[in-house]
């Protein structure tokens, strides 16, 4: 049967235990403000027993793990939610910014600057021969284009902070896949599944960081290394312990960003990579501010194409028909001419129409538009009359002062032919109704981003709090534990105090 020896060995894996346990507490209680920390739980497990005949002896105690308190489901929906809220922020915060400017205040808005513009044509129709109202007309005109390339140049400059934004972010993701792989190794050679929790802990931060950049998914494989690759799932991030660098190259006056996969390049784009902060930028470029110039420029070819097409039929002050002219055109516009809508306006017919498709539809519109510099020159030559060698006929400023009130003048599909017998276009308009859709849109869009926006923060604000009741340090639960391992400390001490009487009392006696 076992002996005093052996009872000493007892008391000292009871010793051993309870200050390994102690060593964990201190742990927990010196992580307890540190992100993302998995507070530790001992696991404590009896000796194999000794065997005396039929008894069996217990030979004490080991620490047997050391394991962090975590629940990969949450830390799974945390990382989602963490991409999803960063680029909702990334959205709302892109559009919010410019969404006053599309407001009208009924001086200065769109609405206001088309209405002016078309009334300047009507108050020149009341006295067509009258000078000033000529220039008060080109004046107006102006002003369109200035409100409608100021707008236009607004989103531009957001679309160029967004596309700056990219650069910095892939660098970032570069920073941090490297920093994941270098974990994903030393975390498959830890002795037991879950040994390395501070390894485990340090990884999911940095997994979350990156879902906040950029849209992921995630899973551990069987030697517990992740496996990150894009949310599109078109390309791996981190693969093991390998790491795939995200490259930024300008094309144009934008960047490109791909991830180079061995030699193979990976396009990210905003239509497969929707989520974290990369994917709200690339969305905003390419598809919501490059969306509303679109609106912009639909709007500017439909104001030029049908301004002009009316205006060449007309005649300026001296009746001279103004067809075949240097001032034929009120608007002058880019070479080749802009397509126009189908079916024109009071039976006139189309001039210069051409094939629309979506690498040509309108696209500069708004940057080429300005006001014929021989009619700013000299306003005699707006074509106001619609008769030759009738200076006091309005009929041609009549037709354009109506325009403004006339549907069908914008043309909004990207595929039509444009021509006297096209399709159906897709026109929309007046211009008014138009105008006020671009504004609702942008609207609409900041209040869905918004709402998302926060949606989405007080989910991942929920999802942490639970997380929280799992994994957060308990400073009550830690002072108990810190008292119950202290009491086996000194409990296991004593018991060797014991032993260690006995064994001098035992050798002072039946000793030499």
């Amino acid at each position: 049967m076992p002996g005093l020896s052996s009872s000493l060995y007892i008391g000292l894996s009871g010793l051993q235990a309870a200050q390994g346990a102690l060593s964990v507490v201190g742990h927990n209680i010196a992580n307890v403000n540190t992100p993302n920390f998995s507070r530790q739980r001992v696991g404590l497990n009896a000796n194999q027993p000794q065997t005396f005949g039929s008894v069996a002896f217990g030979t004490g105690v080991n620490l047997g793990n050391i394991t962090g308190m975590r629940d990969k489901f949450l830390e799974m929906q945390i990382t989602q939610s963490t991409s999803r809220q960063q680029g909702a922020e990334v959205k709302y915060s892109g559009v919010e910014g410019i969404s006053s400017v599309f407001q009208d205040d009924g001086t200065s808005g769109l609405s206001s600057l088309v209405q002016n513009f078309f009334q300047g044509f009507q108050q020149l129709s009341a006295r067509p021969e009258d000078g000033a109202l000529r220039t008060n007309l080109i004046g107006q005109a102006q002003s369109l284009v200035n409100g409608l390339k100021i707008r236009y140049q607004m989103l531009e400059d957001q679309r160029t902070q967004a596309d700056q934004s990219i650069e910095s972010i892939a660098k970032e993701v570069n920073t941090l896949t490297t920093q994941i792989a270098a974990l994903n190794q030393r975390i498959s050679a830890e002795p037991t599944a879950g040994a390395d929790s501070d390894g485990r802990d340090s990884r999911q931060t940095l997994v979350n960081k990156l879902a906040g950049l950029v849209g992921i998914q995630v899973y551990e494989d069987s030697s517990n290394q992740l496996q990150i690759s894009l949310d599109s799932g078109s390309a791996a991030l981190v693969s093991g312990s390998t790491a795939y660098e995200m490259i930024t190259t300008m094309v144009g006056s934008q960047r490109q960003v791909v991830v180079d996969r061995g030699g193979v390049s990976v396009p990210v784009t905003a239509n497969q990579n929707k989520e974290g902060r990369l994917g709200a930028n690339l969305n905003l470029r390419d598809i919501v501010l490059s969306g509303y110039q679109n609106k912009l420029d639909e709007l500017a070819a439909g104001i030029v194409g049908q301004t002009n097409m009316i205006h060449r039929s007309g005649y300026d002050l001296s009746g001279t028909a103004v067809l075949g002219t240097n001032w034929q055109d009120f608007f002058q516009s880019p070479p080749p001419p802009p397509p126009l809508i189908a079916n024109g306006v009071n039976g006139l017919p189309i001039v210069n129409s051409v094939a629309i498709s979506a690498g040509n539809h309108y696209q500069g519109m708004v940057r080429a538009m300005t006001v014929n510099q021989s009619i700013v020159d000299d306003p005699s030559r707006i074509a106001a009359a619609d008769a030759a060698g009738s200076p006091g006929n309005n009929g041609n400023a009549r037709i354009l002062a109506n325009l403004q009130n006339v549907s069908g003048t914008v043309n909004t599909s990207l595929t039509a032919v444009a021509g006297p017998n096209g399709a159906d276009m897709g026109n929309t308009g007046p211009y008014s109704s138009v105008i006020s859709g671009l504004v609702s849109m942008i609207g609409t869009d900041v209040q869905t981003f918004k709402t998302a926006a926060t949606g989405q923060d007080n989910l991942l604000s929920a999802l942490k709090t639970q997380r929280d009741r799992v994994s957060a340090v308990d400073m009550d639960e830690e002072a108990m534990s810190l008292i119950a391992y202290q009491r086996s400390y000194q409990a296991s001490a004593r018991f060797i105090s014991v032993i260690d009487q006995l064994t001098a009392q035992l050798l002072t006696q039946f000793g030499a």
